[in-house]
């Protein structure tokens, strides 16, 4: 089975004029509700700006044992 994503967003900043935000949504809603009657999954869910982003470094380690010892041999990749 095919599997899709369709990200709906709004760029930082002011919104769109109320007119023109109305006929977005809209068309919005009535695409999601298409999809659902048609059996797909849909989320919806809003995020906030990216301003308030927060960047998430992973440490990427490995760990090895020696037979010959119970101390783990401990390095970063």
């Amino acid at each position: 089975m095919n599997q899709y994503l369709i990200s709906i967003y709004q760029p930082d900043g002011p919104p769109p004029a109320s007119i023109e935000i109305h006929r977005i949504m809209l068309e919005v809603h009535a695409l999601r509700d298409e999809m659902k009657q048609a059996g797909a999954w849909v989320f919806s869910g809003g995020l906030h700006d990216a301003s308030t982003a927060t960047v998430v470094q992973v440490a990427m380690i490995a760990v090895s044992f020696m037979p010959s010892s119970s101390t783990p041999n401990v390095r970063a990749v």
